[in-house]
């Protein structure tokens, strides 16, 4: 959960929405500006209106008209705070409820992302396992053959036995040594993937260090399929996205209504300087904006604002039922892995069994090395069938919980507490 680089750019995109909910909020508050301000001009209109200002104009300007026509330059020193408050601005409101909308999907969606991180790790930290114990088999298997070509050279050198067995056990026993090599290398790209899985640094190896906690069982399919509709995060973000799309209707239809709003300034001005002002003054108003025709673009904003909501809609519904598909395609593969674990349970014991027999009548003259060789491939091919079983059997449990959206709190338990 710390170092993934993708769930770490979810968190970001997480982060962004929740500013621009923020940004939306401060449509409510007001606006507060500072303004400073030097102007040295001599432009007839300016030099009147900042002598006025100032409260420097005099009855001896108007004197001759060329103190209007040709004045000469004067300093102007503004100093400004302006206050704008909305009092009624349907779209502020809507804008905010969008945007919490927006914030509160990625927030979901970073939850959701959260979850694949899990199940991702928890897929490798299972292939570990199956890795390792595929290793179990192939040195167990590579044990075997060394046992049977050493009963074929004992045979041999006491005249008992025929020089093909030896040489068909050779070549088995080189198959099993191929087979332990080939273990070696999936487990060695096992521990790659789990330290790819949890944002290790790419050709670094993380290792199992304990036996997985057991899996919740199954259940009830009707009862795993309204657990999914409940908790996915990803669905819950798909439905925040729906009401922010109704919002946005709304949104659009606000355009019919005015908004209101009040203003207020205190300025100062001076002709030597900030600090020494010639006059004070102020003035507040209040405002209102209403768009009466707008050659039809806001009934045309309406529809398509109102067609994106129908989308959503659809959307979630469609999400709603692959939800459903998936924690069916998931429950009936953990139903039929727990069948397959204890047929291969049984397979497994009978092909011991099997090999026991055969080996033993192999020993006594009443077997041929090839019979005894096929048993045994037989053996291991079990034992690698219950490898294979049981860590479908894992996986499949697995796929069920992220299917149902009840994955993270059985890896870390306590988080839904957090937000």
């Amino acid at each position: 959960m710390k170092n993934n680089p993708f769930l770490s750019a979810a968190g970001e995109e997480w982060t962004a929405a929740k500013m621009d909910a923020k940004i939306a909020r401060g449509q409510y508050l007001p606006s507060v500006s500072f303004e400073e301000r030097f102007v040295r001009t001599s432009i007839p209109a300016e030099v009147f209106a900042f002598k006025i200002n100032q409260e420097r104009l005099l009855l001896s300007d108007f004197s001759s008209v060329d103190n209007f026509n040709k004045p000469p330059p004067v300093n102007e020193y503004l100093t400004a705070f302006t206050v704008e408050q909305a009092l009624f601005a349907p779209k502020a409101y809507l804008g905010y409820r969008i945007a919490r909308r927006e914030a509160g999907a990625r927030g979901q969606e970073l939850r959701r992302k959260k979850e694949e991180v899990a199940y991702q790790v928890l897929s490798a930290y299972l292939g570990v396992l199956t890795a390792k114990e595929y290793l179990q088999v192939a040195d167990r298997a590579q044990e075997d053959a060394r046992e049977r070509l050493r009963v074929a050279e004992a045979l041999e050198r006491s005249g008992m036995g025929l020089a093909s067995d030896v040489l068909r056990a050779r070549v088995f026993l080189a198959s099993a040594e191929a087979g332990r090599v080939t273990a070696d290398n999936r487990l060695a790209l096992a521990r790659q993937g789990l330290a790819l899985a949890m944002g290790e640094r790419g050709g670094t190896e993380a290792d199992s260090v304990a036996a997985l906690p057991a899996l919740p069982e199954e259940g009830s399919l009707p009862d795993r399929i309204a657990e999914a509709h409940a908790a996915r995060a990803d669905l819950r973000a798909v439905s925040m996205r729906v009401e922010a799309a109704d919002a946005t209707v709304d949104l659009q239809r606000s355009d019919y209504l005015p908004t209101v709003g009040v203003m207020g300034v205190w300025q100062m001005d001076g002709q030597d300087g900030v600090f020494s002002p010639d006059n004070r003054s102020w003035k507040v108003g209040v405002g209102l904006t209403w768009n009466l025709f707008d050659g039809l673009r806001r009934e045309a904003a309406v529809a398509r604002s109102s067609a994106e909501s129908g989308r959503a809609k659809a959307y979630y519904r469609g999400a709603q039922d692959a939800a459903a598909f998936q924690v069916t395609k998931a429950y009936l593969g953990a139903r039929e892995a727990g069948s397959r674990v204890e047929i291969a349970r049984s397979s497994a014991a009978a092909a011991e069994e099997g090999l026991r027999l055969i080996r033993a009548r192999y020993e006594n003259q009443l077997a041929r090395m090839i019979d005894l060789l096929d048993a045994q491939s037989a053996a291991n091919a079990a034992r690698a069938d219950l490898v294979k079983a049981e860590n479908d059997l894992r996986q499949s449990r697995a796929e069920l919980l992220f299917a149902t959206g009840r994955l993270l709190p059985w890896a870390l338990p306590g988080s839904e507490d957090k937000p």
